[in-house]
């Protein structure tokens, strides 16, 4: 779910920045401060998760939960879940990180156009890109601002054929939910604009980010509430909410409906993930998964595994004993938790 977009929002950042590729950097007389205030920085809407200096291939989210059904078996000596947590957490910061690093980069060029109440950067088009593109702010109320990425087809000069890929809302400075906001990344606008780049990509990825007051106007701030939904067609859909503290401890909350078998053809399981992490990277992950092709006779299936700050596993078990109970429970830097 992850990986197949990965390559979509490269693609989507090189066009982010072709709107500001004819634009000069701002000078001090080209104030629209105020609706530059209103993007998020990427660094503050990043999704904690345990670090490493290596480990983790970056995977589709969903295949962290059919670990289960393989019997969360070890495949390149880190935990299992460790894995999966740190996948799933760097799965959405490639999106946040590579779409809004770009738009960043774009609001602090001169715009193309600065109205009473909005900015526009474009509209632009690359010679090889067969969309042409623009950004625009508006103020929407006292320090609201709404956001909005819009493409449309290069051989057309109609309003009506532009197509939002993104679109957000924020607040400037001067108001008391600076920080906070949201926004939505529309996959099948990017599908329909450019096919042959995006054939694979469908849905759409909601982000919503939350920091306390304190925590505004401080780069990569600490602590941080980050929420994403994954919402691909079907009835697939992923939620996830990271929460990190100003101590390196955290959590990644991971619920929704996916298939947990790996040939995606069989019906959707109730899946939910609690991964707890401190600051050295040693964590805990506790793990439901009920419905779907889980038998009625069993109910729930439950896992929980910890690891250590070398991110191997210090302790397993499941509760219908697919793999060994491995380890001791009293070497889990956390306690059991329902997820």
């Amino acid at each position: 779910m992850i990986t197949q977009r990965t390559r979509s929002h490269l693609v989507l950042l090189a066009a982010v920045a072709a709107v500001a590729a004819p634009a000069c950097t701002l000078e001090k007389s080209d104030d629209v401060s105020e609706y530059r205030e209103a993007l998020p920085e990427a660094a503050n809407v990043r999704v904690a998760g345990p670090e490493a200096e290596s480990g983790g291939d970056r995977t589709q989210a969903a295949r962290g939960a059919a670990l289960l059904a393989d019997g969360a078996t070890r495949a390149s000596g880190t935990a299992e879940w460790y894995r999966f947590t740190r996948n799933v957490r760097d799965g959405v910061n490639l999106v946040t990180a590579g779409v809004l690093g770009s738009v960043w980069y774009v609001v602090h060029t001169r715009p193309t156009t600065v109205g009473e109440d909005y900015a526009e950067w474009g509209p632009y088009t690359d010679a090889l890109d067969p969309v042409t593109w623009r950004l625009r702010v508006d103020r929407v109320d006292d320090h609201e601002y709404d956001y909005r990425l819009e493409g449309r087809p290069r051989a057309s000069d109609s309003e009506s054929d532009y197509l939002t890929v993104l679109e957000g809302k924020g607040y400037g400075r001067a108001d008391s939910r600076h920080g906070d906001g949201h926004f939505t990344i529309d996959l099948d606008a990017q599908r329909t604009l450019d096919p042959d780049r995006h054939e694979d990509d469908a849905g759409t990825v909601s982000i919503t980010h939350d920091l306390p007051a304190a925590s505004r106007r401080r780069l990569g701030a600490l602590p941080r509430e980050i929420s994403a939904v994954l919402d691909p067609p079907g009835d697939t859909e992923l939620t996830i909410v990271s929460n990190a503290n100003e101590d390196g401890t955290g959590q990644l909350e991971v619920s929704g409906r996916v298939d947990v078998d790996d040939s995606k053809q069989t019906a959707l399981e109730e899946v939910a993930v609690l991964s707890r992490f401190r600051a050295d990277g040693a964590g805990r992950a506790d793990v439901v998964i009920a419905a779907g092709d889980v038998p009625a006779s069993l109910g729930a299936l439950s896992v929980s595994e910890c690891w250590g700050s070398d991110f191997f596993r210090t302790h397993y078990a499941d509760s219908a004993e697919f793999s060994p109970t491995e380890g001791d429970a009293s070497a889990c830097v956390y306690e059991a938790s329902d997820p």
